[in-house]
């Protein structure tokens, strides 16, 4: 009796045999056609809502990553994008429940962190010192002020102009307030603002002290005052020490947010969400 010849497969001959089988498989050729094409559904709508988030039309953005997840959804950043979304439009409270499925489902650290602090300052009852939510990432309990409803993080949309980081914030002096849009300076030592806004706040220049600064022009004297309250959406400081600055009166910005400010916050830039969050220190 012969011995049986076994035929000799290239590594070629194998690979257009298994795209044949593959191809004579309904049910495995209908699988990669529904993927491949809810892929290409989902990634302009994605897109799309990102591009209305980061230009601050919130509506839009949220009518493109609902339409995301009513197609996929366990689309974990469009949930957390909703959320996000519903933040910004004041609708906090309809963000919870996508802000727990991304701690329940997302790997990405600042995202679950952030969202634990939402969960937080948005339904306090719900941590308690005993609930495994009540910790966040790195096993650390969170800010006790969470439990009276005061965000201890708080992400804020940015503006770029020039190169600068952007930020719009309020500041409360007796009961006179301003709202005025600020530049980050880490480099400065104190927040400034300008004198139109000292005038608008009802601070009295004539009998505050002075310190020396540093501009373009050199080194200038310039009044020296103590803001009650800033805050920047949501988040505040007390008794912040502030310089006054002269300022254009065309100018586009109310004055910096210098360290006197800055110092009780952890700042991270989050470049996805084109965004600044504050996290108490």
């Amino acid at each position: 009796m012969r011995p049986v010849r076994m035929a000799s497969f290239s590594n070629l001959q194998l690979c257009l045999a298994l795209m044949t089988w593959l191809c004579l498989s309904p049910g495995l050729c209908a699988m990669a056609e529904t993927s491949s094409l809810k892929s290409l559904y989902l990634k302009p709508l994605y897109t799309a809502g990102i591009k209305a988030y980061r230009a601050g039309n919130y509506t839009a953005a949220l009518s493109y990553f609902r339409q995301v997840l009513a197609a996929d959804g366990n689309h974990i950043n469009a949930h957390y994008y909703v959320a996000l979304t519903l933040d910004n439009l004041g609708q906090g409270t309809g963000a919870i429940s996508d802000y727990r499925f991304v701690v329940s489902h997302s790997s990405e650290l600042p995202l679950v962190e952030y969202a634990k602090s939402r969960l937080g300052a948005l339904q306090p009852a719900t941590f308690t010192a005993n609930s495994d939510e009540a910790f966040n990432v790195t096993g650390n309990s969170l800010n006790s002020a969470l439990y009276h409803g005061l965000a201890s993080q708080v992400a804020v949309p940015l503006k770029n102009s020039k190169n600068a980081l952007i930020v719009d914030a309020e500041i409360q002096q007796e009961s006179h307030r301003s709202n005025g849009v600020f530049i980050i300076d880490t480099g400065a030592t104190y927040t400034s603002i300008s004198r139109d806004m000292a005038e608008q706040l009802g601070i009295d220049l004539t009998h505050c002290g002075t310190v020396y600064i540093t501009t373009a022009n050199g080194r200038i004297e310039v009044p020296k005052v103590t803001l009650q309250k800033l805050n920047v959406n949501g988040l505040e400081a007390q008794n912040v020490e502030a310089t006054v600055i002269p300022l254009r009166k065309d100018s586009s910005f109310s004055g910096l947010l210098g360290l006197s400010f800055i110092r009780q916050f952890v700042l991270t830039i989050d470049p996805q969400a084109n965004q600044l969050i504050f996290r108490k220190n």
